[in-house]
Parts: structure tokens; C-alpha cells; sequence
């Protein structure tokens, strides 16, 4: 495994959904997190790829909410819509299902964030609207969060 907990990749997209893992994300990941991931909605406009440690961890979660409480089973039922189990071939392929490429308008281009196993699988547009920045606006934001205020609400 590198030391690399994070990463961006622009990755292209073959036919019926098919998507090849770049290596340098792979070698990101522990060796026996490699080839079998979990696709679920992401919390946002992207779709989740977890590894099994990470979906592990996020199932450990929803399990621990309460399942009466109407707002935990409404948001049990939206994340567990269309989640699939997928394998990566021996070219480290797998395929997206067409549900989530169509709900997430995925064609041909994407953009893959790794984060501590969340593998975020953005459509390339969406993602550089959503976050292009200037220098600017990116040194204001910076200060926002390096802040003791922001620090203090947003702590686990």
C-alpha cells in the first residue's frame, strides 16, 4: 500500500459502463481491498464506490440508528436503492449499473476522488462546475475553514 489516503483522477468510461480503476488509486487501497467494491448514491451529485472496510463501516452506522424513526428509514431506503456488489476484472474493470450512470447523468468522462476508501465517481462536468474556483475564492474558503469558529461546529 502507498501512503496515499487521497487522490483525482480523470477517467473515461468504455461501453455499457464499463470503467478501469487507475493503478495509482489501487495501489492507494490495502492489497485485499483491490478488486471487490460496493456502488451505492453518493451525498451528492456522485455515486459511491466503497471499499468493503468502508461500506462496512457505513452499514455499522445505518445499523446503529434507530429503523422507526421515519427520517433514518427514509434515508436507509435512498442510500440501499440500487447498491450492487461489483468485482473488478483481471484489467481492474467493473461495470456501473445503467440505473446509477442514468441518475447520474454518467456518459463518457468521470472524475474519481479517493478519500480514505469513498471512492467518489462524479460526471466530469458536474464536478468542475460544482467546484472550479478561482485563487481567490479558494484562499477565502481556506481561512473559513483553518478558523476556531468553523472548527468548533464542525467536529465529530
Amino acid at each position: 500500500m502507498s501512503n496515499y489516503n487521497y487522490g483525482y483522477w480523470e477517467v473515461s468510461i468504455e461501453k455499457h459502463g464499463r470503467m478501469k480503476l487507475p493503478t495509482a488509486l489501487l495501489k492507494s487501497l490495502p492489497e485485499d481491498e483491490r478488486k471487490n467494491f460496493w456502488l451505492a448514491h453518493g451525498f451528492g451529485k456522485h455515486i459511491m464506490l466503497w471499499t468493503k472496510k468502508a461500506y462496512e463501516e457505513q452499514m455499522d452506522f445505518l445499523n446503529s440508528l434507530n429503523r422507526n424513526d421515519v427520517k433514518v428509514k427514509r434515508y436507509r431506503n435512498a442510500f440501499l436503492r440500487n447498491i450492487a456488489n461489483v468485482e473488478c476484472d483481471a484489467q481492474d474493470r467493473f461495470v456501473i449499473p445503467k440505473p446509477l450512470l442514468d441518475m447520474y447523468e454518467i456518459d463518457k468522462e468521470v472524475v474519481l476522488l479517493l478519500d480514505n476508501g469513498r471512492i467518489e465517481i462524479w460526471n466530469h462536468t458536474e464536478y468542475h462546475n460544482q467546484f472550479a474556483m478561482l485563487p481567490s475564492e479558494l484562499e477565502e474558503l481556506n481561512a473559513l475553514i483553518h478558523s476556531e469558529n468553523f472548527q468548533k461546529q464542525n467536529q465529530n
